[in-house]
Formats: C-alpha cells, sequence, structure tokens
C-alpha cells in the first residue's frame, strides 16, 4: 500500500467536498459547513509530509501515532488543540529529520483538519477470528447459511462477501430488521445487539468463509446534502431533534450519536424495535433505506460531531491569563508587545485563521518562551475554543460585537 490508498480511500467513504447543509429549514445554528474539503486535506496531508511520520490505519510512518485509530474523535478546535500541543515535539522531529517545517494558508489548514476529523468515521479493519466468535454468539447460523453451512430460514450470507465494506450488511440488518426481529420472536431466539467493532468483525469473517468469488463491491459515497433530504423525508426528523430541533419523542441525534458511521448504524439496529413500535403506533411505516441512502443519512448525522460545544470569551480571557500569552501579546487591557497586537492584526478575523497563524508562527514561539523560561502552554478540552473567542471579541472593541461566528472554519476570506 502507499500515500494513493489514502485519497483513493476518502473517495470511497466519504466523497469529494462534501458540505453540511442548512438544516431543518436553514436554522442558523444548524447550518455550519463542513470546514474545508476532506478529500483536499488528504492531499495537504501528503504534501505537507504528515504522511512521513503519522501513518493511517498502518499506512505511513511511525514516529508519531496512528492517527487512523480514533484518537481525534474530537471535535473541530479540540483536534486544533492536540496540533497545538504537540508542536514542539514535531519540531524537534523536523530538526532531527532536517526537514523543513511546513506552513499552511488558511484554507489548507481547514482541509487538513477537515481530514484529521474524518479519519476517525473509519472502523478499524475487521477481523475474520472474532467475527467468527461474534458470528456463533449472535446465533447467525441458525437462519442463515455461509460457506454451504448453516440454516435455511433466511438468505445466504454468501452475497455479502463481495462487499469492501460493512455499509451493505448494515442496510440489509436495517431493510429486513422488522421482519427478522418477527421471526426470532416467533423461533424465542434473543435478538442480538452489536456494539464496537461487530459489523466489520462479521463481515471480515463473512468474506474469509463465504463463497462470492474474487468481485469486491465498493460503498457508495456518502453525501449529507442528501442525508439532511433523507432525515426529513423518511420521517426521522418527527422524532429526533438535531441540537433541539425536530420532534421530541426520541435523543436528540445532534447531541447523542457519537463514533463511527457504522458505530451510527449499528445504533440504528440496536434500537430498532423501539423505532418500529412508535412508528407503528403514529401509522408511519418503516422508511426503506438502499446502500446509498443509509450511506447519506449516517454521514450527514456523523458530522454533527465535528461541531464544537458554544465557545465562552469570558473563559476565554482567563485561557489567555493563565497560559501567559500576554508576557508576549497585547490584547485589550492584558499584556506586553514582544509579538503582535492579536487584536489589531488583519488576518486573525476567523477561527481558522488564528489556528494558522498559531501553527505557521510556532517555531518563534517556542524560541522566545525558552528565552524567558516559560512552558509550552497546554491546551485541554474547550479551551482552544474559548482562547479563540476571547480573541475575536477582543477585535471587535469596546461596545461592538465580533459577531455570530460558527466554530467551523470557513477558510480563506474574501
Amino acid at each position: 500500500m502507499n500515500a494513493r490508498f489514502l485519497v483513493v480511500g476518502l473517495v470511497l467513504l466519504s466523497g469529494v467536498g462534501l458540505k453540511v447543509p442548512p438544516a431543518l429549514g436553514g436554522h442558523e445554528a444548524l447550518s455550519a459547513l463542513l470546514p474545508g474539503n476532506p478529500l483536499e486535506g488528504s492531499r495537504f496531508f501528503i504534501e505537507k509530509g504528515c504522511l512521513r511520520c503519522h501513518a493511517v490505519q498502518e499506512v505511513g510512518g511511525v514516529t508519531g501515532p496512528d492517527l487512523g485509530r480514533g484518537i481525534l474523535n474530537r471535535p473541530l478546535l479540540e483536534i486544533a488543540g492536540v496540533m497545538w500541543n504537540h508542536l514542539p515535539g514535531m519540531e524537534h522531529v523536523f530538526q532531527e529529520k532536517r526537514v523543513v517545517r511546513p506552513t499552511f494558508k488558511p484554507s489548507e489548514m481547514a482541509s487538513l483538519i477537515a481530514f484529521l476529523y474524518y479519519l476517525s468515521s473509519l472502523d478499524p479493519p475487521g477481523d475474520a477470528a472474532t467475527g467468527a466468535r461474534l458470528y456463533r454468539q449472535k446465533g447467525c447460523q441458525t437462519c442463515h447459511s455461509l460457506g454451504g453451512k448453516g440454516g435455511r430460514i433466511g438468505p445466504a450470507l454468501d452475497e455479502y462477501s463481495r462487499y469492501a465494506s460493512p455499509l451493505f450488511l448494515t442496510t440489509a440488518l436495517w431493510e429486513n430488521g422488522k421482519a427478522m426481529a418477527e421471526k426470532m420472536r416467533e423461533m424465542a431466539v434473543p435478538r442480538p445487539t452489536v456494539e464496537g467493532n461487530d459489523v466489520p468483525d462479521l463481515l471480515a469473517y463473512i468474506r474469509a468463509a463465504g463463497r462470492g468469488g474474487l468481485e469486491r463491491v465498493y460503498a457508495p459515497v456518502g453525501n449529507p446534502g442528501r442525508g439532511e433530504k433523507l432525515y426529513r423525508t423518511k420521517y426521522c426528523v418527527d422524532c429526533h431533534s438535531i441540537r433541539g430541533h425536530g420532534g421530541k419523542v426520541g435523543p436528540d441525534l445532534g447531541i447523542t450519536v457519537k463514533g463511527s458511521l457504522m458505530r451510527i448504524a449499528g445504533a440504528m439496529w440496536n434500537h430498532g424495535p423501539k423505532m418500529w413500535a412508535e412508528m407503528a403506533q403514529r401509522g408511519i411505516e418503516v422508511p426503506s433505506l438502499n446502500a446509498g441512502q443509509m450511506s447519506d443519512l449516517i454521514s450527514y448525522l456523523y458530522f454533527f460531531q465535528f461541531i464544537d460545544p458554544p465557545a465562552d470569551a469570558a473563559r476565554g480571557r482567563a485561557v489567555y491569563t493563565e497560559k501567559r500569552c500576554g508576557t508576549c501579546h497585547a490584547a485589550p487591557g492584558i499584556g506586553q508587545t514582544v509579538g503582535p497586537d492579536l487584536a489589531k492584526v488583519e488576518e486573525l478575523g476567523t477561527p481558522v485563521e488564528v489556528i494558522t497563524a498559531m501553527w505557521n508562527h510556532a517555531s518563534k514561539m517556542e524560541a522566545v518562551m525558552l528565552e524567558q523560561d516559560i512552558a509550552w502552554p497546554i491546551l485541554k478540552g474547550g479551551e482552544m475554543a474559548d482562547l479563540i473567542a476571547y480573541l475575536l471579541s477582543a477585535r471587535a472593541g469596546p461596545g461592538r460585537s465580533a459577531g455570530p461566528r460558527s466554530s467551523a472554519p470557513q477558510g480563506d476570506r474574501r
């Protein structure tokens, strides 16, 4: 495998230039755009040399951690905080390897962070041995045959050995889930649930034991824009809300949905009986989803994890003081002028511009900190978001508002 597979894999799994569209009537709080282009971000990840030190699911360097293992499963500005925290260590590696430290434009940084975020949607490769154990434990062989062995009540599962993605299996589970539940109840067979990496593991076993041939069928590209429409037309909005907007029967999916694409699909299977019962009570037919629609819908739900919680400028002012930013930088009423006055720098008008400037100037900042015996400040949790909120409010000046801004960076301003 080589670096090109990062780009190919992202095309197969995420699509090009995806954006989260205005949701539920275009409410401003839900209209945050995906900050940058994940596909472009994968290109920058390679071109800027990130792949030399970091792998993505075992493809790439080993100096730094494998970024495809879920360590960046957090909101946008927390990812930026992780990057900031590790800048001194990365700087030392650049020097040891005699590699020129890369710089970024705001649009490039936005796309890179979008790519890093999207990596958390990728499930680890399934394990066939684990899948074989799960297949037996969950009683799949009671109704289904595989490789010529097993039950004949349901269809043979050999067909699914052709599929490279678990998406097709989860779609089939949703489409046939109600009928399967009724049959299990009739047979007094407990209905199994899935968790963690169960679905990829089961698919790995099906691919190993099935008789589906060598052909590989890849997952259709998920499009959150189409997913938002499906969310409404398939009646999800009747029972579920997104960040407080929508139905109140089920949980708020903008808050409770967590994890990778397949974990979201697995949660749909696990909660199927409750949803079907509620639909029956309301006279709603269980919506049918093909693989493309399933991909679109779960992609839409996945991207809501990207949005940072609301930041607080007052907390950000405390972070600015506690982390000793004012030792070098001036802000209204706080700080020195070793570095530029952050309230007056023209290029610091959006969160992504602040993040980009922090990255590009980190070497100079570290040198000054070493001279003044100042420890590199570590930003935890929402501190990066709060700090940026404070800096943007400081730019607005007394008596003026910085204006409503999404925490999602929008790339270069025009």
